[in-house]
């Protein structure tokens, strides 16, 4: 079964660009893009993501650290990943304390975000342990 992903990007052109890498893999599908957080729990709710692909910050002022809490709140087996322009340890480290299983820098590690996801995807550690 594919890992289920769900973007949470302000940015639709970062969707997109994360779409069309991540379509590549047959071990990953894209359930669906967010810009917000209300956006993001309503797809979780409806989509059941096995992974969220999170940015720091979101559309209408929303907080990608908000919604993180949330989620390990509601969904606390979910898994979630930062992709974010914000790529220094004082960004990182809260994000990563807070359970995010990673976090990555857009501009120096975008590849490797794609290729963690897939590896993840494709070593079965997606489904069902991912679900809430």
């Amino acid at each position: 079964m594919p890992m289920r992903v769900l973007l949470v990007d302000d940015s639709r052109q970062v969707q997109a660009a994360l779409r069309a890498l991540l379509s590549r893999a047959p071990e990953v599908v894209v359930v669906g893009g967010a810009e917000d957080c209300a956006g993001a729990l309503a797809l979780i709710e409806d989509r059941a993501p096995d992974l969220v692909v999170l940015d720091v910050e979101l559309a209408h002022g929303d907080r990608g650290y908000d919604l993180l809490r949330c989620i390990r709140s509601r969904h606390p087996r979910l898994r979630v990943v930062v992709l974010s322009n914000f790529g220094w340890e004082a960004m990182r480290k809260p994000f990563i304390d807070a359970g995010a299983q990673a976090y990555f820098d857009k501009a120096l590690e975008f590849r490797q975000a794609i290729d963690w996801i897939r590896e993840r995807a494709g070593a079965g550690t997606g489904s069902p342990e991912g679900r809430a």
